[in-house]
């Protein structure tokens, strides 16, 4: 980021542990001007997600930020499957929270619709970094087609680039609880589209032992929540890796990534095994429509990722 040139911000995330680090890392950095957290139900209901950004903002003594209430289900399925073995019932690893942030802190105005307003307040500036499923996002393209035409960028957390999954055999959990917005996002966006799969973080990860070595050295208020969140269980369950904070690093440091791939992508809606997997069209095949181009990173720079995680830490 050149000349002191801020990125203007919107986050749309189901707080969520790694959502919440995600969100520590934007505040931490100068560079990010975070307009708003717009919330969609996900790691676990949306009340939970909303009182989880609320108080990750209180953490980080930016409580002015808004919060907007979203989508509490995906387009389609009824049956919204919570992973709550993986962030624990309240979605933040069941740390204790004496004084619980009041939804009556949450903003009246809607996500989707504050998503659309904020995108025409500062047409062609606004970089919006989604890091749930995707439900608010296609919505507000199917409320306002000309949505993510405004964007400057969208950065994506979700789908996989290998064919494994977190959700299924086959299908990451963004992607895998709303198959049809992940479809809707990437067949009609109209923005430089970045998105960060499941298996890059995993081949990105940073080591347990970089956790566990640096998080109980921090004497930060958010070091401190972080090492708390950020359990061994947490680590364990997912494989080390701490999946969208890798996606924040792409938006706030966009030359962390080494290796990427640029081309349509596919989300598959039918598959009873493949539900939600999103695959790569390479081959020039006209048998199914092309959708817009779209950069898949697949390598990515672990100093700057530590550097990233580092500010977290350590920056007042």
């Amino acid at each position: 980021m050149s000349g002191g040139e801020k990125i203007e911000m919107i986050i749309d995330c189901d707080p969520g542990v790694d959502d919440a680090v995600a969100i520590m890392m934007a505040l931490t950095q100068p560079s990010v001007n975070l307009l708003g957290l717009t919330c969609v139900g996900g790691n676990t209901p949306i009340d939970n997600v909303l009182r989880n950004a609320l108080r990750v903002l209180r953490v980080c003594n930016k409580p002015s930020i808004p919060v907007y209430r979203g989508s509490a289900i995906s387009l389609v399925c009824l049956n919204h499957l919570i992973f709550e073995n993986v962030h624990g019932s309240d979605g933040l690893g069941d740390v204790p929270d004496p004084d619980p942030p009041s939804l009556d802190l949450v903003q009246s105005e809607h996500a989707v619709h504050a998503m659309i307003r904020m995108t025409k307040e500062k047409p062609g500036q606004v970089t919006m970094v989604a890091i749930g499923p995707l439900t608010n996002l296609a919505l507000a393209i199917r409320l306002d087609p000309g949505f993510t035409g405004r964007l400057k960028k969208l950065v994506i957390m979700g789908g996989n680039t290998e064919g494994s999954g977190s959700m299924t055999d086959a299908a990451e959990f963004n992607f895998c609880m709303d198959p049809e917005a992940a479809h809707i996002v990437l067949s009609d966006v109209r923005c430089p589209t970045t998105v960060i799969g499941w298996e890059t973080c995993i081949n990105n990860r940073l080591p347990t032992e970089w956790f566990k070595n640096n998080m109980p050295q921090s004497r930060t208020p958010r070091g401190a929540f972080m090492n708390a969140i950020l359990s061994d269980h947490h680590l364990k369950l997912n494989l080390g890796t701490v999946p969208d904070t890798l996606a924040m690093a792409v938006a706030i440091r966009p030359e962390i990534v080494l290796k990427s791939l640029t081309c349509p992508v596919i989300i598959e809606l039918g598959g009873q095994v493949t539900r939600g997997q999103m695959v790569k069209r390479v081959m020039n095949t006209e048998r199914l429509p092309r959708g817009p181009e779209v950069e898949v990173v697949i390598c990515c720079d672990n100093n700057i990722f530590k550097q990233l995680f580092g500010d977290i830490l350590e920056r007042s």
